[in-house]
């Protein structure tokens, strides 16, 4: 658990750093609308503080190192300049397939699923970092419950604690945001551990701790389809977005309720029997789309 402790720490400490150097450079992100709803400018630093923080274990966990800066320097480019999606999305599925083919030895038939996979794991991820602490507690979780199920259990904690740190300053009201940057790393890790886990047992439990997010995205395409409205526009019609508006737009509130959600998640991917996990997560996906409405359009 020293992992976990040691790298919250260093993220702690990299976050507060970066949350100044963010407002001395001007790199915040500006209220704009709906989608960006905050009150003042805000660094958009974190990401980067969390890169930094997860070196010393990247370095002894080399095949997430290459798709992880790759990956924060696609989302840093992005913060900075903006970045097409068609772009951003070639990319994406280019890493996916390459940590696939290279790096773990999957065919090309193989890799070409793994890389769609990747690339909706970033994006999943990428989506639910509309609200403070939403992405960054879901991290946290996913972190700890991969490490129980015996993935690369040093990078797991220290992808919790570095998620934790940052969680200081992003906990609502925030007073740093990860960026895309920050996004694209838990996507990048998240989409990595799917990959190495294919055709095992194994990448059913890892889907199940992070379907809140993955359920998301699904979830997403399809209410922005029935509305005849492009699948890769953004809207305030995510999970934690009803949850926001059903507890009276308190921040505090929607960020408990989507934090017991993924512990939900999280459990039942962990300790149910492998063969139940499917037929549950249908069960319990369709009871959260009806209770929350979430194929309704609202914004």
């Amino acid at each position: 658990m020293m992992a976990f402790v040691y790298a919250l720490v260093l993220s702690a400490v990299l976050c507060f750093l970066f949350r100044r150097v963010g407002i001395k450079l001007d790199l915040v992100d500006r209220p704009s609308g709906t989608l960006k709803p905050h009150e003042k400018p805000i660094s958009y630093m974190g990401g980067t503080a969390i890169l930094l923080a997860l070196v010393p274990w990247l370095i002894q966990s080399p095949e997430f190192f290459p798709a992880i800066i790759i990956m924060w320097t696609l989302g840093f480019a992005d913060d900075i300049r903006g970045i097409s999606p068609k772009i951003r999305l070639v990319v994406e599925i280019l890493v996916g397939f390459s940590v696939a083919f290279v790096i773990y030895g999957f065919s090309t038939v193989d890799s070409i699923i793994l890389s769609i996979i990747f690339a909706g794991t970033v994006n999943a991820y990428n989506m639910v970092d509309g609200l403070d602490g939403i992405c960054s507690t879901n991290m946290i979780v996913f972190g700890i419950f991969a490490f129980f199920t015996g993935f690369v259990p040093l990078m797991s904690l220290a992808v919790a604690g570095a998620y934790a740190g940052y969680m200081i300053f992003n906990f609502p009201p925030a007073r740093l945001f990860m960026g895309d940057q920050g996004s694209y790393i838990a996507g990048t890790f998240v989409g990595t551990l799917l990959i190495q886990s294919w055709g095992s047992q194994n990448f059913v439990r890892v889907a199940a701790i992070c379907w809140p997010v993955v359920l998301d995205l699904f979830v997403g395409f399809l209410r922005r389809s029935i509305a005849k409205k492009s699948p890769f526009t953004g809207d305030r019609d995510h999970y934690y977005d009803k949850i926001f508006k059903l507890c009276g737009q308190k921040k505090r509130a929607t960020l408990l309720i989507s934090t017991g959600m993924a512990l939900f998640y999280a459990v039942l991917g962990l300790f149910l029997p492998v063969t139940l996990i499917p037929p549950v997560l249908l069960l319990t996906s369709l009871t959260q789309i009806f209770l929350l409405k979430s194929l309704r359009t609202t914004s």
